[in-house]
């Protein structure tokens, strides 16, 4: 269970004209758990939610919570949503990799594996804040090379030629890695399967064709939507229809 001050400090900054009682229902939700009583829980900690809360340590309690309970999906759900605003907090990141290791999808990605998922890893566990602050970092360093460099009276020479050349291309990778980075943890979108099965089928209606089979936890790419319907894909490349109420987006 994450610090239950920091979080508790959050609830109580709250005016009861937003919530009724936030802190009590936080207390609530936090004797529940301890006393192993999941659902309490769950549905306490799901209640600081609407309250507008966007925090990743309440979305790691109730994950948590999800999963004592067995739902797998909401577990994973909100596991991402944790991620995604705590890239970089180990918990998080084990209890999201323990809950998806119980998924029935397992489905290759054809670009992952070696060095790439280990790079991957890497940048998904720094995440995308610190790296867009040291690609700034580079641009200032950038700056400063070129300022000092043209208000000397020598000029460049050709050690600061090379320095700079070396900034900027750190700087350069640095900045495409934060794209990258950030397009795939909160550009993509993406959506978590919540049905024990989903049916993707091949358009939008009943009336299409079973394309393949998803399950509970099962993470996809949202691609498009229609009145009822979402358009997912797989790593892998398989796309497919699915009822919207079969998802929640991440």
């Amino acid at each position: 269970m994450i610090a239950r001050r920091l979080l508790l400090a959050l609830v109580l900054a709250v005016s009861s004209a937003r919530a009724q009682n936030p802190e009590a229902a936080f207390e609530r939700a936090c004797q529940a758990y301890a006393q192993g009583k999941w659902d309490e829980a769950a549905d306490g900690f799901r209640e600081l939610l609407r309250y507008g809360f966007n925090d990743p340590r309440l979305e790691y309690n109730l994950a948590n919570a999800e999963y004592k309970r067995g739902r797998l999906g909401e577990a994973i759900l909100h596991y991402e949503r944790a991620r995604r605003l705590a890239p970089s907090d180990p918990d998080v990141l084990g209890n999201l990799a323990l809950a998806r290791s119980r998924i029935r999808d397992v489905i290759e990605d054809p670009d992952s594996g070696g060095a790439l998922t280990a790079w991957r890893a890497w940048q998904d566990r720094i995440g995308p804040g610190a790296q867009a602050i040291a690609a700034l970092a580079g641009l200032w360093v950038v700056a400063g090379i070129v300022t000092w460099c043209a208000s000397r009276r020598g000029g460049f020479t050709p050690a600061w030629g090379w320095a700079l050349s070396a900034a900027v291309l750190a700087t350069i990778v640095v900045a495409l890695s934060w794209q990258a980075t950030w397009t795939r943890l909160s550009g993509t979108r993406r959506a978590v399967v919540l049905h024990p099965t989903a049916e993707a089928l091949a358009g939008p209606g009943l009336n299409n064709t079973s394309q393949f089979t998803l399950h509970e936890g099962t993470t996809v790419e949202v691609r498009g939507d229609r009145p009822g319907w979402l358009q997912v894909a797989l790593p892998n490349g398989a796309t497919g229809w699915i009822p919207d109420d079969a998802a929640e987006r991440i």
